[in-house]
């Protein structure tokens, strides 16, 4: 017959490993518990609520226009605009369709801020204001385009079908040649 404090210790050192293993703790002192007729029952709520947000993937990014290529107008699909922020006042205005067609910058925008609120890289925006505005993707003789301040009252164009007709520097429209292919153009 074993020893009793080996089988004693054993079955206690089983016992502390399966709750170990199994994530038991103590219970807690405060906790109360309720009867099932005290606990509060979910009913349908007459205000909507509110739909998820969608998720903000930022393309372009990473230098996804290609000098030459066509411009890869699904680059556009996750663009979004998730309001007005610090830095990022203008408004927005929307095509027939739904989509996002320009924004107008506010005194006191700043491009990191626009780029967040839109859920757009800095590469994809530029590309979209690259014949308006001038941008890395412009082809300029002096290659002064990519510094193209930003004014309150500038329009961005957010749309690659409106690339040749919207935008514009300071009330000013600039007639830069675009580095990529354009796509069909409203």
């Amino acid at each position: 017959m074993p020893n009793r404090s080996v089988v004693v210790t054993t079955t206690l050192f089983a016992a502390l490993f399966v709750a170990a293993l199994t994530g038991c703790t103590a219970p807690d002192s405060e906790a109360v518990e309720t009867s099932a007729a005290e606990r509060p029952v979910a009913t349908p709520s007459s205000e909507p609520t509110a739909a998820a947000e969608p998720v903000c993937r930022r393309p372009g990014g990473d230098g996804t226009i290609s000098t030459g290529e066509p411009l890869n107008v699904e680059l556009y699909s996750e663009m979004h605009d998730y309001g007005p922020r610090e830095g990022a006042n203008g408004t927005v205005a929307y095509a027939p369709d739904g989509t996002l067609a320009s924004y107008v910058v506010a005194p006191g925008d700043h491009d990191e801020a626009i780029l967040e609120r839109l859920c757009v890289g800095p590469y994809s925006l530029d590309a979209l204001n690259a014949v308006r505005r001038g941008s890395v993707h412009s082809v300029d003789p002096t290659s002064q385009a990519y510094l193209t301040p930003l004014y309150a009252g500038d329009t961005l164009n957010l749309n690659p079908y409106t690339i040749t007709s919207v935008g514009d520097v300071n009330g000013e429209v600039r007639s830069y040649e675009a580095s990529f292919i354009l796509p069909p153009q409203r």
